[in-house]
């Protein structure tokens, strides 16, 4: 505690920055869960499982055709000066990525009936693939948005355009579909609806405000460059995450997909202090790195992974000693799903306890470790899903998942103390 308390200037950053993201993301985590509860409830657990295979498809999607330059838009920013380079930067790489979210687009539209039929063997999931190839572009136009308020250290702006307006428009459209008793896949249509409504207030936002646009001098190619490994390392660790529910897919039914899918977005809280830290770590690590202060920054990184290994210890525990309770909120089919949430608990808690790794490493020119690390742990999670979700269902998924987050943040840990020079935790 002695040491917690010390860089008072550090620790009031943290806090007072961290602080409106934690409530943000707080607020965003209740409306999420809500949400859940409501598409379970209203609609069961086989439309969620169709959902949440139709949001991993999204989700990767965006992920390769935005190519990631959402993340690297944070990393080059760290270098200006002003906001108006900022916004141009913003309108340049907006560019790139709509052109690049057009060949998704037609992919999903031409192909849906071959996707759902012999690639998932699931028919139903034919409108969901429509959906979502409409969706790409303005998903991929949110991330870049919200990358943009974070950039310039607009946090609440930030917080309401990702944690916000997305959840209420979701919500509301979901019960709005239900009440008039549309047809089922509307619980994903009405996600689709929340983001670009959303896409579409945040980019009049950025444009309609009085900041003058100055075009940085960087080329397609340097961002490019930057880009694409943190977008490689993105994706695998999109499909570390998610394989699980992808191959569950292939061999477990719809009911057991949506019952490993709650398990591991309750179990995935433990990395609530993690993610909501990165919105204070990136564009602070990446200012520091680009100063050479780099003492300074170890003083940042340690001090908020001690923040997050204090705050994410007592959220574990209750996640533990209390997950049946807890997931008889979604039913009681889903109590079954228990002893899959204390292991998914558990290995988010080892990547809680480790820090920020990834996102300090993209920040610091490390983007190409960070890629090789998550193809390794990637190929690691498909050889364990492979063996063991055949034998043992969602259980295996959940084993699988725990040893991959073991052993991919412990090797985080030695190259950022081998390229940096400190531990991110002391």
């Amino acid at each position: 505690m002695k040491i917690f308390f010390q860089d008072k200037d550090i620790m009031n950053y943290i806090l007072s920055k961290g602080g409106i993201t934690l409530v943000f993301r707080m607020i965003a985590m209740i409306l999420s869960f809500f949400s859940m509860w409501v598409i379970t409830n209203f609609y069961g657990e086989s439309v969620f499982g169709l959902y949440s295979i139709a949001l991993t498809i999204l989700q990767i999607s965006v992920m390769i055709f935005g190519l990631g330059i959402p993340i690297a838009f944070v990393s080059f920013t760290g270098a200006f000066i002003n906001e108006s380079k900022v916004k141009g930067f913003f309108i340049k790489t907006l560019k790139i990525v709509l052109l690049s979210a057009l060949i998704p687009t037609l992919i999903y539209l031409v192909f849906a009936d071959f996707v759902a039929n012999y690639i998932f063997n699931k028919g139903s999931l034919k409108i969901y693939f429509q959906i979502l190839s409409l969706t790409i572009p303005f998903m991929i136009s949110h991330e870049i948005i919200c990358y943009y308020f974070m950039s310039i250290k607009k946090f609440i702006t930030y917080g309401i355009f990702i944690f916000i307006l997305p959840n209420v428009l979701f919500i509301a459209l979901l019960i709005i579909f239900h009440f008039y008793d549309f047809e089922l896949h509307y619980s994903f249509l009405a996600y689709a609806i929340s983001i670009l409504i959303t896409s579409l207030i945040g980019f009049l936002a950025i444009l309609l405000n009085k900041t003058s646009i100055e075009y940085p001098l960087i080329s397609a190619k340097v961002v490019l460059n930057k880009s694409l490994p943190m977008m490689l390392s993105g994706v695998f660790l999109l499909l570390l995450n998610w394989t699980d529910v992808l191959m569950l897919a292939r061999f477990e039914t719809e009911s057991q997909i949506g019952i490993y899918n709650v398990a591991f977005k309750v179990g995935y809280l433990t990395l609530f202090f993690v993610v909501s830290m990165n919105v204070i770590i990136m564009p602070k690590v990446s200012e520091l790195f680009h100063k050479s202060y780099f003492h300074e920054m170890k003083r940042v990184v340690n001090k908020a992974t001690q923040v997050i290994i204090l705050l994410t210890i007592p959220l574990a525990a209750i996640l533990i000693f209390f997950s049946k309770y807890i997931l008889s909120f979604f039913g009681e089919a889903f109590i079954s799903g228990s002893t899959v949430l204390i292991l998914i608990t558990v290995g988010g808690l080892f990547n809680a306890l480790t820090g920020n790794v990834d996102q300090i490493l993209n920040m610091t020119d490390n983007q190409k470790l960070v890629r090789n690390i998550f193809i390794i742990g990637f190929i690691i999670n498909v050889i364990l899903n492979l063996i063991l979700i055949p034998n043992y269902g969602i259980l295996g998924a959940a084993v699988s998942s725990l040893v991959t987050n073991i052993f991919i943040n412990s090797i985080f840990v030695l190259v950022i103390k081998k390229k940096l020079g400190f531990y991110t935790f002391k």
